[in-house]
This record gives C-alpha cells, sequence and structure tokens, in this order.
C-alpha cells in the first residue's frame, strides 16, 4: 500500500518496504488471462527443428528506413497500394524502423490487417541505429532480386515500381539505378537555394536514362535508389564506415558510400527518368541552420568518399594533393566572400563545406579511433549481438512484458504479505513498481540486467522507456473500464499509483514531457496516478534536465521519486531543490543503522519533513 502521510515513528519519516525478490532466471508464463505477458507470450512459437525452411524468390522488395513516421509513413504505404501494372511482378515491402519512439509500429502493424497478402507488408526493427544499418537489415530480410529503397517522406508516382522492373530487365549490367526526383516542398523553394538543391535528394538530371560514369564523381542518392539484391550482398560491408547516428554525429553520404562499392566491384550504375518520386520536404529543412548543418556533415564524411573512389597506391599522392587543395578553397573563398556573419545562406553552406572538408581528415581518424576501441569492448561481451537480437525481435513480436513489485507500508498494524513479483495485476489498488522483462521464444522470462546493457549500448533505452509508458498507460486504462478494479479501490480507499522508472537517456530527452501529455490524454487517466523514478546518479550527471523533467512532470500532476539515494553531500542539495514526492534509500543505506545517526542523516530526514516526502526503504 501507499505509505500515509503521517507517521507515528519518533523521527517522522514515513518509510515504506519494496519487496525486492530475486526471480529465477526462467519464469514459466502465469496462467492468468489478463496479465500482459500472457498475451504477448501467447503468439510466440517456437522455431521448427531440421532444415530451415529456403525463402522464396520475389522480383521486388521495397525496403523503407524509417525514424519517428507515424505521420509520414501512411502517405508512402497508400501510394505503394496504388501501384499499377504489377500483375505480372511479385513483390513485398519492409518497414525498417530505426528505434522510433512515435506510434510508426502500430501505424505499420494497422497497414497489415488491411493489406492484400499478393504483396505482403512486413515490420522489421533495427537495433542498430543509424540508416545504413536499417538499409543493411532490410537487405538481409529482402525475398527479391531487386531492392527499392524508399525513404519516409519520398512519394512514388504510380509506376514507380513496374518502370523499375523493366529498367533492371533492359539493363542486366546495372547494379544500382536512381530515380527522377522532384521537389514537394511546403512553400515555394527560395531561387537562390536551387543550385544547391541536390543536397536535398532532388535529381533532375535530364528525360533520357544514361550512366553514372566513375570519372565524374556523381552519384544517386539512396532515395528512390534501386539495386539488385546480389550486387549489394557481394559488393557492400555489413558495416559502413559512414553509418551514423543521425546529424549529431557530424556524418553523411553512408548511401553514397554503398553505391560506390557497388561500382568499384564492376557494377553500372545508372539514372532512371522514368522512376519518378517527390521528395516532400518541409519548411523546416529549407532553414539556414538546418542547410548548414547538412552542409557541415557531407564535408566531415568527404575525404572517405573520396579515398573509396581511388585506388591504395594513390593514397600518398592524393591525400596531402587535397588538403592543399581545400585550404585553398577556403582561403580563396573568406578572402572572396570576407566574415561569417555576412554571408548568405548559400554563401554559408558554401563556408560550412569547405570548413568541415578541411577538418575532415583528422574527423574522421578520431572516428577509426573510437570505433576500434569500441569493437574491442563489443568483442569482450561476446553474446552483445545474441541479445541485440532478442530486442529486435521483441520490438518485432510485442514480446516484452511488465511485472510489479509492491510496495508496502510497513507501519501499518499488520502489514499484508508481500507477494512475490509476478507478471502485473492491475485489478489490486496500491503502489506497484512496474518492472520490465523480455519474454524468448521458448515464453521464459529474461530479466533486465541479461539485456538492458546492451539496450544502452545501442541507445534504445528512450524507446524501450517509451514502450513501457505507452504499454502501462494502455492497460491502465482498459483495467479501470472493469467494474471489479473500482469496487476494489472504493473497498480499500486506496486509489492505485503505477512507478515507472527513466533511464538517464530519457531524462535528457527534451520531447519526453509531451509525450507523457499526450499520451495521458489518449487514454484520459488523472496523471497523479503514475510515479516517474529517476536514479540519483541521473540527477547529478544532468542536473539542469533532471530539474526540468521533475518541475513538468509536477506541472502534468505526476509524481515523482527519486531513486537509490545515498547519504553525500552533494544527494541532499539536490532533494532540497527538487519537488519530489518520495525518495528510495540505497540499500546499503537502509542497511546500515549507524547512518541514521550522522549529520547527513538529519538533513535528510529534515529536508523531507518540510517537503512532505515520503521514504521508501
Amino acid at each position: 500500500m501507499r505509505p500515509p502521510q503521517q507517521s507515528s515513528r519518533s523521527e517522522k519519516v514515513p518509510i515504506a518496504v519494496s519487496s525486492r525478490l530475486r526471480l529465477p532466471v526462467s519464469l514459466s508464463k502465469p496462467s492468468h488471462s489478463e496479465d500482459f505477458s500472457s498475451s504477448l507470450t501467447a503468439s510466440l512459437k517456437e522455431k521448427p527443428e531440421g532444415k530451415p525452411e529456403e525463402k522464396p524468390v520475389l522480383d521486388i522488395t521495397v525496403v523503407i528506413p524509417t525514424y519517428n513516421s507515424e505521420k509520414r509513413l501512411p502517405k508512402v504505404l497508400d501510394l505503394l497500394s496504388r501501384q499499377t501494372d504489377l500483375s505480372h511482378v511479385r513483390w513485398e515491402i519492409l518497414v525498417c524502423d530505426n528505434g522510433s519512439t512515435d506510434d510508426t509500429a502500430a501505424v505499420v502493424r494497422r497497414y497489415q490487417k488491411k493489406w492484400s497478402a499478393q504483396s505482403p507488408l512486413h515490420y522489421r526493427f533495427a537495433a542498430k541505429q543509424g540508416a545504413a544499418s536499417a538499409r543493411q537489415l532490410g537487405v538481409e530480410s529482402a525475398r527479391g532480386e531487386l531492392i527499392a529503397f524508399l525513404d519516409d517522406d519520398n512519394l512514388p508516382s504510380q509506376d514507380w515500381l513496374v518502370q523499375a522492373y523493366r529498367f533492371a530487365e533492359a539493363h542486366p549490367q546495372a547494379g544500382a539505378f536512381g530515380s527522377q526526383i522532384h521537389g514537394k516542398f511546403e512553400t515555394k523553394l527560395p531561387s537562390e537555394l536551387k543550385n544547391i538543391q541536390c543536397f536535398l535528394a532532388i535529381i533532375e538530371r535530364g528525360d533520357q536514362p544514361h550512366r553514372y560514369e566513375p570519372a565524374t564523381k556523381i552519384l544517386p542518392p539512396a532515395a528512390g535508389l534501386v539495386v539488385r539484391t546480389c550486387a549489394w550482398l557481394n559488393s557492400v560491408p555489413a558495416q559502413l564506415f559512414l553509418n551514423n547516428k543521425g546529424k549529431a554525429a557530424g556524418l553523411a553520404s553512408e548511401d553514397l558510400e554503398a553505391i560506390l562499392h557497388i561500382q568499384k566491384s564492376g557494377w553500372e550504375v545508372w539514372y532512371n527518368p522514368d522512376m519518378v518520386i517527390h521528395h516532400d520536404i518541409p519548411d523546416g529543412r529549407l532553414r539556414k541552420d538546418y542547410l548548414t548543418t547538412l552542409f557541415r556533415c557531407v564535408g566531415l564524411s568527404r575525404f572517405h568518399i573520396r579515398l573509396l573512389g581511388l585506388e591504395s597506391w594513390k593514397y600518398p599522392f592524393a591525400i596531402p594533393a587535397y588538403i592543399a587543395n581545400d585550404i585553398r578553397k577556403l582561403a580563396l573563398h573568406r578572402m572572396r566572400y570576407g566574415r561569417q556573419a555576412q554571408l548568405s545562406t548559400v554563401e554559408s553552406c558554401q563556408r560550412v563545406l569547405l570548413t568541415s572538408t578541411v577538418a575532415s581528415p583528422v574527423f574522421l581518424l578520431q572516428k577509426v579511433c573510437s570505433d576500434t576501441v569500441q569493437s574491442l569492448e563489443d568483442r569482450a561481451q561476446s553474446d552483445r549481438e545474441q541479445k541485440l537480437s532478442q530486442i529486435a525481435q521483441a520490438f518485432e513480436q510485442d514480446c516484452f512484458a511488465l511485472y510489479q513489485q509492491p510496495v508496502v507500508d510497513v507501519e501499518i498494524p499488520s502489514p499484508p504479505k508481500v507477494p512475490e513479483t509476478d507478471a502485473i495485476n492491475l485489478s489490486v489498488p496500491g503502489q506497484k513498481e512496474i518492472l520490465l522483462r523480455l519474454i524468448d521464444r521458448q515464453n521464459q522470462c529474461i530479466l533486465p540486467h541479461s539485456f538492458l546493457p546492451t539496450a544502452e549500448r545501442y541507445g534504445l533505452m528512450r524507446v524501450i522507456d517509451r514502450w513501457v509508458i505507452r504499454h502501462l498507460f494502455d492497460q491502465v486504462a482498459q483495467e479501470s473500464r472493469c467494474p471489479e478494479f473500482t469496487k476494489a479501490v472504493v473497498r480499500l480507499q486506496d486509489s492505485p499509483l503505477y512507478s515507472i522508472n527513466l533511464s538517464l537517456e530519457s531524462v535528457k530527452d527534451d520531447t519526453l514531457l509531451d509525450f507523457i501529455a499526450h499520451e495521458l490524454a489518449k487514454v484520459n487517466l488523472p496523471a497523479s496516478q503514475f510515479c516517474f523514478e529517476i536514479a540519483i546518479t541521473t540527477a547529478i550527471a544532468l542536473p539542469h534536465s533532471t530539474r526540468d523533467l521533475v518541475e513538468g512532470l509536477h506541472r502534468l500532476k505526476c509524481q515523482v521519486t527519486l531513486d537509490d539515494v545515498v547519504l553525500s553531500p552533494k544527494v541532499v542539495s539536490i532533494i532540497d531543490r527538487l519537488p519530489l514526492n518520495y525518495i528510495k534509500l540505497s540499500p546499503t543505506l537502509a542497511d546500515n543503522r549507524q547512518l541514521q545517526n550522522s549529520n547527513l542523516w538529519s538533513q535528510l530526514r529534515t529536508t523531507m519533513q518540510e517537503q512532505s516526502v515520503q521514504a521508501i526503504a
């Protein structure tokens, strides 16, 4: 039960007990049908034994790498559903979700229910971040002889697929060929930006097909690109050097890296104007800050693209020549246009491109060192790839499950017996800490310490936290409509309180508050039923983000717990500054009664009394 607001203890600091019971490595699926895990694991089936079934060969696989596209993706899927002249073409669609935190997965599942079985629609979760990883997952999962890439803002014409099929038949030597791409702007493209529109993946190179010659150093982007599966698998490394996790990584051009590998392997690369795509470009991508960031990433990646197009024996001569020429170009640009503040948007983009190109060799050398260290760490964790695969499967098949850990009041005369941690059962009021489990193919329960470190390594904690929040809210909304739940709340005179752990990545995510508010509005539940737990280590590492989040949660009427609290001057100071509802004491502090006589404990106790903060041990 939730601890009462007042206590009879002499120190007047209410303490509740959180029953932290150890779970066996494997738990059998609970028998009651109303638990999360029962519905999640029922659809899981073990792989059949024996020889694996060979994949049937299709003509085309459409691969859509996507991230947070719940609003953009429906347009693309609607246009693909209306493709014409495909009665003789066998094809499929793979949506490769690159760790979306919105309802992208739910959008795909809604479309799957009404999608034609003749051209199946599949959902894959790309656990490794970066557009290149999502494309690689699509290639490895594809059953088509051709792979047609579409970004989630690419709107194909109705004959785009059949034109790709025809071009591939007419040009067997083409390992890759790109589309004609027109810009679909939210407002009219400013005339000054027309000279740099190719950096926005707008490709208008005439109405006749032609081959991209290696000497021209011009290649098509991945948007609207069609490749032969065999050409990609035999030419492109599974891990591209320029794979990045967004523009914050300072990299771009991973699509050009892949196409260069195909071209260097002897395949031809073509432009096919009959494959027409409209690129949906919002006004935000025409802002100066967006464009300069884009050009910076292109420039920092440029040296690798240059060297990839050369034979290795030319490196000693080409590298100093490139560096000297880049410095010369930057100096001339500075002499001609002057200071950065006086430049137009296009001139600023050119300046940023030249500056980042000069910095590219050092930047990429640092990346080589960082990648080497990370690779050695990954090799030390031999089972990391297996765990990552389990996490991806859990997202694809909805195989996570929520469990509960009750929090009971130790001060009532006869405290109830604390039950073992079990699959979540929301029909019993009281305070519960919500815990996450992963259900494997054998319907066994995998504990968080086994898979969360891998999720942290690959930047998936934000996605997992939002999965927990979204699914908990939905389940609580369903349970609250049951008469038995309402009767239990009235009988026990105790409203439920659900505690949700937040990772460091979620705490520093400035969109989390909007997400929580949106999800609460969807289910129409009182925010006071939910308490969010933030670790003290996170509060110390991110003091400003923690304060902003805690204050925002209180504005939403949610409650907040500071977790794993220890005694130190910094911790006491943090608690004094944050508007908290609970603190959860570290086991080392709760077990050492001598600490309760210290001055820090007295300060902490006084602060808790002044702010009406309750303690959980």
